[in-house]
């Protein structure tokens, strides 16, 4: 298997508000809005790394060699939320033309985690250029409303921005401090996409 995938356009919403997060901290004043602001942002991401998801709307671009290396997408949204949707399938010909492939060619399984990308009925795949990249897939994943996104992810992220607030360093003296919490683990665990083995082109 030989695929990528880059982020085209990233969400900007936030997981948590600065609000939620003073809440949950303790916190009145306002010396360390930023600081705070830095925190949810790197919460929410190692949320997505961990699971192995995007939580906000985002366009993907996932590109493979064969085919199989994009029967899976790189990245999915959070369980049961149903937000992915394909917006192209380009893909190098046999003649090394750049082609799109038609909607209609393929179904998009947006409740499987990962996303799968099956062949419609009675529909073969395309043969392919001898080539890297031979076919590219882009796609948008993840919801655009805060509600969508279940309350145990925001308190996980509240967890690790409560912390990382109170421990600024890796390692505190007197104190065993862990990168991730236990708790934000328990927390996050029913949402992590697994990945079974490799496919082979």
């Amino acid at each position: 298997m030989s695929r990528n995938a880059y982020i085209e356009t990233l969400s900007s919403t936030s997981l948590v508000t600065q609000a939620e997060a003073k809440t949950h901290l303790r916190v009145s004043q306002d010396d360390d809005n930023t600081y705070i602001d830095n925190l949810i942002l790197v919460a929410q991401q190692t949320i997505e790394n961990y699971c192995n998801l995007l939580l906000f709307r985002t366009t993907v671009i996932q590109r493979g060699n064969c085919w199989v290396d994009v029967s899976s997408l790189y990245f999915s949204p959070v369980k049961n939320s149903g937000a992915a949707a394909v917006t192209h399938i380009k893909y190098y010909d046999v003649d090394n033309v750049l082609t799109s492939w038609a909607a209609t060619n393929y179904i998009v399984d947006i409740y499987s985690q990962p996303v799968r990308i099956g062949l419609a009925p009675g529909i073969a795949l395309p043969g392919l250029a001898n080539r890297i990249d031979a076919i590219e897939v882009k796609y948008s994943i993840g919801t655009n409303t805060v509600a969508d996104i279940p309350m145990a992810l925001k308190q996980a992220c509240l967890i690790l921005v409560g912390q990382w607030y109170e421990n600024r360093q890796e390692a505190v003296v007197g104190r065993s401090v862990g990168t991730i919490p236990m708790t934000a683990r328990y927390l996050m665990e029913p949402y992590k996409i697994q990945t079974l083995g490799i496919d082979v082109c």
